[in-house]
């Protein structure tokens, strides 16, 4: 599948995110024109796992931090504790995912942060209008 990610396209991939070894995000188109399927570990700014999402149903989610709005055509995940959206996912055509804007913290607790210019990952990392063919790999972030 082909991700557009704020201005920076990745073409070919297999819709998971990594970091630090671990998968944390996983998109998938779901069969039978189903709609756009989300699985996201969700953590706090020490990296601690707070929430678990699996295909668009909550493992856990303490305190109902975190609300899922998922229609056919988009998915977005809001923090209600601080009041932003976490992710907003549309389906653009049958292979590709534009993630428009997200604000979600990493494994290691690092910021990533998606806008329509770019992505930007703590204090170090930024892309700006980048595409990648990924060959069906894994979207890995340092």
């Amino acid at each position: 599948m082909d991700i557009l990610i704020g201005s920076n396209q990745l073409r070919n991939t297999n819709g998971i995110f990594v970091a630090q070894e671990q998968e944390f995000i996983k998109l998938e188109l779901g069969e039978n024109d189903s709609g756009l399927l989300l699985t996201m570990n969700l953590y706090n700014p020490t990296g601690t796992q707070v929430a678990k999402l699996e295909r668009n149903t909550w493992v856990s989610n303490d305190q109902d931090r975190f609300e899922l709005n998922a229609g056919p055509e988009s998915v977005m995940l809001v923090d209600n504790t601080l009041k932003g959206v976490v992710i907003l996912l549309k389906i653009e055509d049958h292979n590709r995912i534009t993630i428009p804007q997200a604000k979600f913290y990493l494994p290691s607790g690092r910021v990533s942060e998606v806008t329509a210019d770019g992505w930007q990952v703590g204090n170090t990392i930024e892309l700006k209008g980048t595409d990648i063919d990924l060959d069906g790999g894994v979207i890995e972030i340092q």
